[in-house]
């Protein structure tokens, strides 16, 4: 305990020092650098609105324009004479309800109002959108986004495939369909959480150093936590823990029983929680900038909102919008429950040569239930911005596929190749 606890605590000054480093010197770069692609952004912007709707495989989906336009209003307000200053206020700029019409008076040097205090967040996507926004502008971004992601997605999917079956990979993929990750590549606010569960899969997947002791798989769950506190938005940021512990426990059921992943659970909570609030200390250390008041409001209304309304009328709010997606009269409810039906009538059928399969994989559905208790402490934002929070549902659709998956016995069935394949698999695993 005590050799964790030590690695544990140089873990965290050594991601803390790089962040904070980070952030200082993505301020150091010029607003002049990145005032052309900025501009030309903001003509986009203005285009398409703040919440355009753009074409997925399943129908049209809302993207958060709104969100964007402040990731890159916070890269622009940038003061690089002071970036220490600057790196831990992190201002932001608006003068209307409309924020679009706010970007395009910043753009024109047309400010109205002087530039509010942000830094309750990191804003560590500053240490990729600065740089880039030197060479590319929002729509170019937006392509290069597509393209990475692509990428990624492809690699994981190759390494679940070698590492595990093709039947969780598949299950991977409709996870991803469910819940409309086609337009992804269209949001850099939607992007983040997918980034870091991609890249943290292909590591998992890839590096068998990184899982091959408790020790080692608590300090990369407690890393991980402090990557998605220093990049997200609190946007979804229960997917990069969901679909990680996925992968570990179908990477070794043995170990990753239910107290192990609780184990993990608890080490990305201790580096997402702690990487917070280090922000804050640090603004308070190195500007002398104290957000909590900030912190505080913020997490009120997230949480229970602003009016007298009780949470659990969030709560309820929330369930009828679930139950109007999973709805039998609409395709997209009836595509769900088939989805559903096709692995989980073959694992019922099986179910008596699948107990001890049961049992072994009972942990992937305490990760389902990861996203029903995030919506529940977070309760007003999730519902307010259910169509930037609904994607935490792959972390419901993901473990539940793949524990259905995995208790199909596919030659009781009557499908011998299948199941010779799957132990195949495995058998490559164990022996890699």
């Amino acid at each position: 305990m005590k050799k964790l606890l030590s690695s544990l605590l140089l873990l965290y000054i050594l991601l803390l020092t790089l962040f904070t480093l980070l952030v200082i010197a993505v301020h150091m770069i010029p607003r002049s650098a990145i005032e052309p692609q900025f501009k030309s952004s903001v003509e986009i912007f203005s285009q398409e609105g703040v919440y355009p709707y753009k074409p997925s495989l399943d129908g049209r989906v809302v993207v958060d324009n709104h969100t964007d336009c402040y990731m890159l209003n916070v890269a622009y307000c940038v003061d690089a004479a002071h970036p220490v200053d600057a790196a831990m206020r992190n201002y932001r700029y608006r003068d209307h309800v409309d924020i679009t019409v706010s970007m395009r008076h910043l753009a024109e040097g047309r400010i109205l109002r002087k530039p509010f205090e942000y830094g309750k967040y990191w804003h560590g996507y500053l240490v990729f959108l600065r740089p880039v926004l030197t060479l590319l502008d929002y729509g170019k971004i937006r392509i290069l986004n597509g393209i990475v992601l692509t990428i990624l997605l492809a690699i994981a999917l190759y390494l679940l495939i070698r590492r595990l079956s093709v039947g969780i990979a598949l299950c991977f993929v409709v996870a991803l369909f469910m819940v409309h990750s086609a337009v992804i590549p269209w949001s850099l606010q939607f992007s983040t959480c997918y980034y870091i569960s991609l890249v943290s899969m292909i590591a998992l997947l890839g590096f068998r150093s990184l899982s091959a002791t408790r020790h080692r798989l608590l300090l990369c769950f407690f890393a991980i936590g402090a990557v998605t506190s220093f990049l997200d938005f609190l946007t979804t940021p229960v997917m990069t823990l969901g679909l990680l512990l996925t992968v570990a426990i179908l990477l070794d059921d043995k170990r990753c029983g239910m107290r192990f992943v609780l184990a993990l659970c608890v080490a990305w909570c201790l580096g997402y929680g702690l990487m917070w609030a280090s922000k804050w200390v640090m603004a308070f250390l190195l500007a002398g900038y104290n957000p909590l008041e900030e912190v505080s409001d913020s997490v009120h209304i997230h949480s229970v909102g602003k009016g007298a309304e009780p949470v659990w009328t969030y709560w309820q709010k929330m369930l009828d919008v679930l139950l109007e997606r999973w709805s039998l009269f609409t395709v997209k409810g009836l595509s769900r429950w088939a989805i559903i039906a096709v692995l989980a009538i073959p694992a019922l059928l099986s179910i008596r040569g699948n107990r001890t399969s049961f049992r072994k994989y009972s942990a992937l559905l305490f990760v389902a239930m990861l996203t029903p208790i995030w919506y529940i402490v977070v309760a007003r934002h999730s519902y307010t911005h259910f169509f930037i929070t609904m994607r935490a549902l792959i972390v419901c659709w993901f473990p539940s596929l793949c524990f259905l998956y995995k208790n199909i016995d596919f030659r009781r069935l009557g499908l011998p190749r299948l199941a010779d394949s799957a132990q195949s698999h495995r058998d490559g695993a164990s022996k890699g």
